[in-house]
């Protein structure tokens, strides 16, 4: 794959694990190559599955339900917590019930929320500031560390098993007028076909990002791992965010990363 000039933006595309046909989440899925916007199988990872069907109900007995109990907060924070634990139990055909914005880098950002499954049904135990949101991230599975990447956690919830769940809530903010000048974004963005947010996989030295940069401090710095949630008004779905990034020269965005502990 290569690298494009520091002066432009890279739209090239990062696919991670996806949900097959029946539920089961593939491992073996190849990147697709630069440039492309294939919207080629791939979906809404963890809204299924997570083992192969069991046996009917008829051959092995009701099953029983996931497991959830209330989360344990950071130490420290209170119902408004920007951080906390979610434990759940996936055994058999237990779902997560969540769909995943899956890209390169750290954590994963929660874009949907089922009916069904684990995180459901913990939220429907906990009261309104305690359940799990669009938009939130999932930072960590049996640890608090922020450091883990997109991979590591993908593999975890695939494992299943007893798990406690790092979600922090997301800090938002906009960056108004962005002009490229002529030029370009100075960005590396990685998304998935069907998500609903584009993930900033690295940021040149030149570009009107880095430009920007310079002129701000602390949080409301561009950073490597934050997410574009909105170009311009447009949400979604991530190829036509990209394509109003490449097409247009003055932007307004809105970006979000998970908020600090």
């Amino acid at each position: 794959m290569c690298t494009p000039c520091c002066a432009t933006e890279s739209l090239n595309t990062t696919v991670l694990p996806h949900s097959t046909e029946d539920g089961a989440v593939s491992k073996d899925v190849p990147s697709q190559e630069a440039g492309s916007f294939s919207d080629s199988a791939g979906a809404e990872v963890f809204g299924c599955r997570t083992a192969p069907p069991a046996p009917s109900k008829e051959q092995s007995g009701e099953l029983a339900p996931p497991q959830t109990v209330a989360p344990e907060l950071t130490q420290g924070a209170t119902d408004t917590a920007t951080s906390f634990e979610v434990p759940i139990t996936l055994a058999g055909t237990a779902e997560v019930g969540i769909g995943l914005d899956l890209a390169e880098g750290k954590s994963l950002r929660i874009c949907r929320i089922y009916q069904k499954g684990c995180i459901p049904e913990y939220n429907a135990s906990v009261s309104p500031n305690r359940q799990v949101q669009v938009g939130d991230f999932i930072v960590g599975i049996n640890t608090k560390d922020a450091d883990c990447t997109a991979e590591e956690l993908v593999e975890k919830l695939k494992d299943g098993g007893d798990m406690r769940i790092a979600i922090r809530r997301p800090f938002e903010f906009t960056v108004a007028k962005l002009d490229k000048n002529g030029g370009g974004l100075g960005l590396d963005l990685s998304f998935h076909p069907r998500g609903a947010c584009v993930k900033i996989r690295s940021i040149f030295e030149e570009g009107a990002v880095p430009m920007y940069n310079k002129t701000v401090s602390g949080d409301k710095q561009v950073q490597v791992n934050d997410w574009i949630v909105s170009v311009n008004g447009i949400e979604g779905p991530p190829k036509e965010m990209v394509d109003e990034l490449g097409s247009s020269s003055i932007f307004d965005l809105v970006l979000a990363r998970p908020a600090n502990p």
